[in-house]
């Protein structure tokens, strides 16, 4: 059995990248949630050897892959996606060499170049997951007015870590 200090630092490590990986797939912020809890439950009784990032991230993406779809198959839901090896190469194409973090740094970057109001639309509409009402009430536009700003705020975010990251096609 593994201590408490290297599971803490297994889920530190990982927590992110998995939790992104599993919104790639298509699982909702909460089913994610849960999916990368069971992955990290699985792995702690696993016996596999924890010691290069990037097999553990493959080893990881392999086993929530598997419990999406076992929930996905569960609860009767079709979701077509491609195959394993496209799913990887995608998915190794978008989080490079780095597990995301230039694409994480960009946003950050990026974010600090939009208003204020625009900030808080985007963290009301994907943070609070607020409805269009609620946003419009907080930045003080009409629903329609809310529903273009934070549309021009991903544009705009799109642009500026497309510029950032040095990709042409980022998020297509």
């Amino acid at each position: 059995m593994r201590s408490a200090a290297e599971i803490e630092s297994l889920v530190k490590r990982h927590q992110e990248s998995l939790l992104r990986y599993l919104r790639f797939l298509g699982a909702e912020e909460a089913l994610a949630q849960d999916l990368a809890q069971d992955t990290f439950v699985a792995a702690i009784h696993a016996e596999f050897s924890d010691v290069e990032p990037k097999s553990t991230s493959a080893y990881l993406r392999t086993t929530a892959r598997n419990f999406y779809f076992m929930w996905l198959r569960k609860h009767k839901r079709e979701v077509a996606l491609p195959g394993d090896d496209v799913l990887e190469s995608a998915w190794h194409e978008e989080e490079g060499g780095d597990f995301g973090e230039g694409y994480q740094r960009a946003l950050q970057n990026c974010l600090g170049q939009l208003t204020d109001r625009a900030r808080l639309a985007l963290k009301l509409r994907y943070g609070d997951n607020a409805s269009r009402e609620q946003i419009s009430f907080a930045t003080g536009l009409d629903p329609e007015g809310a529903k273009t700003l934070i549309r021009r705020a991903k544009e705009k975010l799109k642009e500026c870590i497309t510029r950032q990251v040095g990709k042409q096609d980022t998020y297509e």
